[in-house]
């Protein structure tokens, strides 16, 4: 929730992919012309991230980089609980925040294949109440607007701190539990499904309206990062499929992927692999979903969603198992040209495909940050490669930005960056 409290849903988008978005340019896909044994470049690359990791103030974080047909590392440091000291592995699973918006894109493409809707849909012509821009009523706002975040719906915060869950048994002696509380951040015993939700806060007669909603620009006028937007884009599956969004992206992507161990709660999480989240000054967060669980809720593993990346790098490349190919070009199809050309659009992030970000220097994906999260995953059409790291911290929280952290990241980036190009796959 941008410059709110903690790095709640939001901040990727407005704060924190602002301050590393240079860094992007400089930093990803860097290849040296020597080349190594892919053993020994993986050695090197754990010997540099060991360092850093003693050196850059992270609980615990794990780094993957694969290509379409191989995982080529993955590799994790730290600790997912520093109380018990229980090593943060591959496998153990914490949210990953805005990055879910990318299990969203792949489910619209998907549901489009199944001829559901069209990216050109009126949202209105499936949605059980009417969806009518304050400014300008007369302008449909269809479902290319929602996943290109052009669609005119903003994220109001006094709404939205609402969607936070915090499972139980309630950790009430937390300090951060009790901070948010006086925030006002919790549903507040609220009927918790997506769909009422959604309804309360875009209906006019519902109980979180306002014309503060919505952007002054007529849909497809102007970007402005949505998560409510992309709710609703999920919601839109659940009402044509007759399933909810869990259920569908579960039997469509995640069981294909043999992403076993992903859900979209913490609360229905492995709790034996779940991290807990830090602040950056290392204070635990209670344990938290919710309502609006697409846009940023998935809570998986390093290495499962390295299965995810592997395949959209496949996809990419004519080869993916999930969608069509024309599905794949369409979901990594810039959508902003000189025909489409909304304001506000950022420029080192000039374009956009179906919630896939692109950056400037070419590279696609998204990256995200909660609550104790920080997470990216980016790939090189150009290189066949991609890169992901997770971490159970923020870069962003009460006291503003964690020069330390940020500093941290910096490095962990950018050295498996040097390495990336210069592994083989693991045997």
């Amino acid at each position: 929730m941008k410059k709110y409290i903690l790095s709640m849903k939001g901040i990727p988008q407005e704060s924190v992919e602002k301050i590393a978005g240079k860094l992007f340019l400089l930093l990803l896909f860097i290849c040296n012309a020597d080349r190594v044994r892919g053993q020994s470049a993986a050695d090197s690359l754990t010997a540099a991230l060991t360092t850093q990791y003693q050196q850059n103030g992270f609980p615990g974080f794990s780094v993957s980089i694969v290509n379409s047909d191989s995982i080529l590392y993955e590799h994790a440091f730290g600790f997912a609980d520093l109380e018990k000291k229980i090593p943060y592995t591959t496998t153990t699973v914490q949210p990953i925040a805005s990055i879910s918006k990318l299990f969203i894109g792949m489910a619209v493409m998907k549901a489009i294949e199944q001829g559901l809707f069209t990216l050109d849909t009126d949202i209105n012509s499936i949605l059980p109440f009417k969806v009518q821009h304050p400014y300008t009523p007369e302008i449909p706002i269809t479902l290319k607007q929602l996943v290109t975040h052009t669609s005119g719906i903003t994220d109001n915060p006094a709404a939205y701190k609402k969607t936070y869950l915090y499972n139980t048994p309630l950790q009430e002696d937390n300090s951060i539990y009790n901070l948010l509380k006086s925030k006002g951040y919790g549903a507040e015993g609220r009927d918790t499904t997506l769909g009422t939700f959604l309804q309360d806060y875009l209906s006019t007669s519902g109980t979180y309206y306002s014309n503060n909603n919505f952007d002054k620009a007529a849909p497809g006028k102007r970007y402005e990062y949505s998560n409510i937007g992309s709710d609703l884009a999920a919601w839109l599956i659940e009402l044509k499929s007759g399933i909810s969004f869990a259920q569908y992206t579960q039997q469509y992507i995640l069981q294909p992927l043999q992403m076993t161990h992903t859900t979209w709660s913490t609360a229905t999480a492995d709790q034996a692999k779940l991290a807990t989240l830090y602040t950056g000054l290392r204070v635990p967060y209670p344990k938290y979903s919710s309502v609006t669980y697409p846009d940023g809720g998935l809570t998986t593993s390093c290495h499962e969603l390295g299965l995810f990346l592997k395949e959209n790098i496949a996809g990419q490349e004519g080869k993916g198992k999930i969608l069509t190919d024309a599905s794949y070009t369409t979901m990594f199809q810039p959508a902003f040209s000189t025909a489409y050309n909304p304001k506000n659009i950022d420029p080192a992030e000039p374009n956009i495909g179906v919630f896939y970000a692109m950056k400037k220097n070419g590279i696609i994906g998204h990256s995200g940050s909660d609550g104790g999260v920080t997470a990216f995953l980016f790939f090189s059409p150009t290189k066949g490669y991609g890169m992901l790291l997770i971490t159970n911290t923020e870069l962003e929280g009460l006291n503003g930005v964690n020069k330390k952290l940020l500093t941290g990241f910096e490095k962990i980036w950018g050295t498996m960056s040097h390495y990336a190009g210069k592994l083989h796959p693991v045997k």
